[in-house]
């Protein structure tokens, strides 16, 4: 009892950054394979990689997870909404930037 403090939990911002992450994996698992459904067989190929590495950041934050959800199966709500709302931020600002795309041509004037 004389150390019970040291295990109570308390919310710190160290746990937005890797809740954030794994929001962002599985969102892009979704969106991946929503994408690969409605593009059709060449955009299987690509799409392969890609759920690998996101499966793989989810996988090794699992633990995290599991410890973050604690004894009541209850994530910090103020958690939970500072990671959507970097993720969301993050996502709009990739959508954005799009640096997969070369810059487009533009017609010339002749």
């Amino acid at each position: 009892n004389e150390f019970g403090e040291l295990y109570a939990f308390k919310w710190t911002t160290l746990l937005i950054p890797p809740t954030t992450l794994l929001v962002i994996n599985l969102v892009g698992v979704v969106a991946g394979f929503s994408d690969a459904l409605n593009n059709g067989y060449q955009s299987w190929g690509p799409l392969f990689g890609k759920m690998f590495f996101s499966l793989w950041v989810i996988l090794h934050l699992y633990p995290f997870l599991k410890g973050l959800m604690g004894r009541q199966n209850r994530t910090p709500t103020i958690v939970i909404l500072w990671s959507v709302l970097l993720a969301s931020i993050f996502s709009l600002l990739w959508i954005k930037i799009d640096p997969f795309l070369g810059p487009t041509e533009t017609p010339t004037l002749q």
